[in-house]
């Protein structure tokens, strides 16, 4: 269990029963004892919007406040619990670029990458967001190594390197459909060239044999067919049937 939420649990077993939420008017009322109290209250129990209000209030009102970080941590976190990973994601960002050697860096930077790995959509779309937590994920691993979050972030970036490559590997089947073989071809070898620890590089080569085969480059054909032999000789990659490979 990492610190913020023993944190959490702690303030809500130690802390008065939970109060009715609050509205904007006696949130401004409140003294940092009392925002705390409730923040907390409605972070364990999932109330993300009002969380959010409550430690957005705190940190506005009691900056040199010892739990400040903090807030501003569970902020983020009321923000990503909400599904605004956008937002989360800069709270996060903003509070370990301003406290880089803080208690709540390494947990703050993590989260970047994971608000980022929320927003990576199916392979067919744009990839941007998954870039940016392969990025985000790849700063903890520099800047924090001896963070606990990083096997997690290893293989997240793992998990996502895979995609990227499964986004050129399925544009390069794209183009097989719509029969531009060499289009698909130049894909295919991107896929080797870019992410050559990937499932999908012994799959693209495959791909590339079948392709050239058709195609009668027979020269092609046999260099990649060695390529494959010698780069990935334990691949359980199978030869395309004529159904994925379709001539022009």
């Amino acid at each position: 269990m990492s610190k913020r939420y023993m944190t959490i649990l702690a303030a809500v077993v130690l802390l008065a029963p939970v109060t009715a939420c609050a509205t904007a008017s006696d949130i401004r009322k409140l003294d940092a004892n009392d925002l705390w109290t409730q923040g907390n209250e409605r972070l364990a129990s999932r109330k993300w919007v009002d969380a959010a209000r409550i430690f957005e209030r705190f940190t506005l009102e009691f900056p040199t406040d010892s739990r400040y970080q903090e807030a501003r941590y569970n902020l983020a976190q009321s923000r990503f619990g909400a599904k605004e990973y956008i937002t989360a994601a800069t709270e996060f960002s903003r509070l370990s670029s301003d406290y880089p050697a803080g208690p709540f860096a390494d947990d703050a930077q993590y989260k970047v990458c994971e608000s980022y790995q929320r927003l990576s959509p199916a392979i067919e779309l744009d990839q941007q967001y998954t870039q940016s937590a392969i990025d985000q994920c790849q700063v903890l691993l520099s800047y924090f190594p001896a963070s606990e979050f990083v096997p997690k972030a290893t293989a997240i970036v793992a998990e996502l390197t895979d995609k990227l490559a499964h986004k050129l590997y399925w544009t390069g089947d794209y183009y097989i459909r719509r029969k531009a073989h060499d289009s698909a071809i130049m894909y295919y070898e991107l896929v080797v060239k870019n992410y050559p620890t990937s499932q999908y590089a012994p799959r693209a080569l495959d791909r590339m044999i079948d392709t050239y085969k058709l195609l009668g480059y027979e020269a092609e054909e046999i260099a990649t067919r060695a390529r494959l032999l010698k780069d990935y000789p334990q691949s359980a990659a199978s030869p395309q049937k004529p159904d994925s490979v379709g001539r022009r």
